[in-house]
């Protein structure tokens, strides 16, 4: 069974039960969701997920005015829940020798595995932000975040907001926000890729190889970008999210993979290159994006003959807003590799001060 429908049957049989007979004093005024983190909530969870943070569980939104009673709820549902439900424990214990996550208690200690918050609460902690004010702040929010934010699904809400946020991030980023990132990617794709052959040809394999897989990330996260759905940044879900994506994986998916286990190089940045050029194709079919022309690299050693910067340049020109000012640096998410880095609220918005030094 799938976490997801694990966790709406957990909610509509046990949870909505003990708070409309318990818990009476907010009424209907919540909204039950499962989003955020996890396989689950992507709906990639299979029975390797069941090690840790997996089972009956949920997130609890009250209403700004309703927040004082975040703690007494907590308890009584604590106090309420049975132990087992559908064959799963509902309570769970924090295992401190990895990483503070949680996992099924087998002896009946430990607590439900239920948040109770606030709208502005948790998306300030996951976001910074309850909502951007500016195509600045989105720069700062990692776009797992995103991802994680507008999966799942939402059970119950009497309220609204959850259901009007997840809207509005449903819809994707901002026109200008997106192609300020559309044109970081198309920037960087450039920069490994044509020393994936000059490596090869000097006998540098490590080296060839490394351009190579660095170049393929950036083909996939210009899929992503492309088809205007959030990306995960978690490398486990890259492979499943990628083939979720309406259009361009299934077309180039089999070749990519193809590419990881060619042993020829120069057959391997012979598919690279045509897949670049189908890229540039989808980009010229989406009438919200300008009609690309090719030029040659000025730099052009014989290998590819696709100069990225002038693509980039193309994109960024029709940027009309605030970023129309900022050099093409990407978006915060799009340079910072450190995962525990990203999963930093604080840390990100932090970084977020240099872009008003440009």
């Amino acid at each position: 069974m799938k976490g997801l429908d694990l966790c709406r049957e957990y909610y509509n049989s046990i949870i909505k039960p003990i708070i409309d007979e318990h818990i009476d004093f907010i009424g209907e005024k919540y909204a039950s969701a499962l989003i955020g983190w996890g396989s689950d909530v992507l709906g990639n969870d299979d029975d390797i997920s069941k090690d840790h943070e997996w089972g009956p569980r949920c997130i609890i939104f009250l209403p700004e005015e309703l927040k004082q009673y975040e703690d007494r709820m907590y308890d009584i549902l604590n106090a309420q829940i049975p132990p087992m439900f559908m064959g799963n424990p509902t309570r769970f214990i924090v295992d401190k020798e990895f990483m503070g996550v949680r996992r099924f208690s087998t002896d009946g200690s430990g607590d439900i595995h239920i948040d109770i918050t606030t709208c502005k609460d948790y998306f300030q902690a996951n976001l910074g932000v309850l909502v951007p004010q500016n195509e600045i702040e989105w720069l700062s929010i990692p776009e797992n975040r995103l991802l994680e934010l507008t999966g799942g699904e939402v059970f119950f809400d009497n309220v609204g907001e959850l259901t009007k946020l997840r809207k509005f991030y449903g819809e994707y980023y901002p026109d200008d926000v997106w192609k300020y990132r559309l044109a970081y990617a198309w920037q960087s794709l450039g920069w490994d890729i044509d020393l994936i052959s000059l490596c090869c040809d000097r006998g540098d394999i490590l080296s060839s190889r490394y351009c190579l897989n660095e170049t393929i990330f950036r083909i996939i996260r210009l899929a992503f970008l492309l088809n205007r759905r959030y990306a995960p940044s978690y490398p486990k879900w890259i492979h499943r999210e990628f083939y979720k994506l309406p259009f361009i994986a299934k077309e180039i998916g089999t070749y990519l993979e193809n590419i990881y286990i060619e042993k020829d190089i120069k057959i391997a940045m012979k598919k690279i290159t045509e897949i670049c050029h189908f890229l540039i194709e989808c980009q010229n079919r989406i009438k919200e994006l300008p009609s690309l022309e090719i030029k040659q690299n000025a730099c052009y050693r014989g290998y590819i003959d696709i100069d990225f910067q002038y693509i980039a340049e193309q994109i960024y020109r029709t940027i009309c807003g605030e970023l129309k000012n900022i050099p093409i640096d990407g978006a915060l998410d799009q340079w910072i590799t450190n995962e525990d880095f990203l999963l930093d609220t604080n840390k990100m918005k932090s970084l977020s001060a240099i872009y008003k030094y440009n």
